[in-house]
């Protein structure tokens, strides 16, 4: 009897310390470490085909890590891509990438949920909080489990190496092609001061009529493609928006796709000052 109960004491040690350590192994991963054997994925961001056949490579816990000039090489291939920034308001104020959409984490099922209707987008998502980036893994992991399949890990860094989109919004920020993300009171006075400038509201009839900025053209994005006869003249300003800035997204690359030339991307109607 007594060989039995130690038997069943020492099992018991044995699975409690199983236990212990899957927990700190989920902390690990959600404070932005790898499971072992699952290093970083090593990508050239001049090697364009290699890159643009990484969907789906991600995982929940092993997804595809990208360095800012990687993410930008991905980004340049898909103008409709998504980049989520999941800090703080404060934090983002503070500096950010010029392209990125605001979403807190707590936030970001809901906004997948509005915003995100295509699990296949691709979505590049950071946080910059040194070698953790926990939020932003933990981002990733939460989409995963949505049925996400192409999101991808931004590498924090304090120098941003490429211009463009990936350049913080600290410096001259240029974006590609034909688009430039600008801030509630850039749209407002470029509205203002630009004769014949568009001020194009991407979001859905309900979302409208709950409350619009006066003055703003209605056509939802999954009717823009099919309603560009509406915006006759491609040289006019446009500025573009939706709820939160992922359909404002898809709407300026449907826009650059078609020849329009100077798209001002918004993001939210929140950020209309006033």
């Amino acid at each position: 009897m007594s060989n039995l109960y130690s038997d069943s004491k020492m099992l018991r040690k044995f699975t409690a310390a199983i236990v212990v350590l899957s927990l700190v192994s989920v902390f690990i991963s959600g404070c932005g470490g790898l499971s072992a054997g699952a290093p970083p994925v090593d990508i050239d961001p001049s090697e364009s085909q290699r890159v643009s056949s990484m969907e789906g490579y991600n995982s929940r816990f092993n997804p595809a890590h990208l360095s800012s000039g990687e993410a930008w090489e991905l980004f340049r291939q898909n103008p409709d891509a998504i980049v989520l920034d999941v800090r703080s308001v404060e934090s983002y104020e503070e500096r950010h990438v010029s392209v990125a959409v605001n979403v807190l984490f707590e936030d970001i099922a809901d906004f997948a949920q509005s915003d995100l209707p295509d699990k296949g987008r691709l979505i590049i998502c950071y946080c910059f909080c040194g070698d953790k980036g926990g939020s932003a893994l933990s981002t990733i992991e939460l989409l995963a489990g949505l049925g996400y399949t192409n999101a991808f890990y931004m590498e924090p860094e304090d120098e941003w190496e490429y211009e463009g989109s990936m350049a913080s919004q600290g410096g001259e920020a240029a974006s590609p092609a034909a688009f430039r993300v600008v801030s509630g009171a850039e749209a407002k006075e470029i509205f203002e001061s630009i004769p014949g400038a568009i001020l194009l509201d991407v979001r859905n009839q309900d979302e409208y009529d709950a409350g619009h900025i006066e003055g703003s053209v209605l056509i939802p994005v999954s009717e823009l493609e099919g309603r560009l006869p509406e915006l006759p003249d491609k040289e006019a300003a446009i500025i573009v928006f939706c709820r939160a800035g992922s359909r404002s997204a898809t709407a300026r690359a449907i826009l650059a796709a078609n020849g329009y030339v100077n798209i001002y991307d918004m993001q939210s109607i929140s950020n209309w000052p006033g």
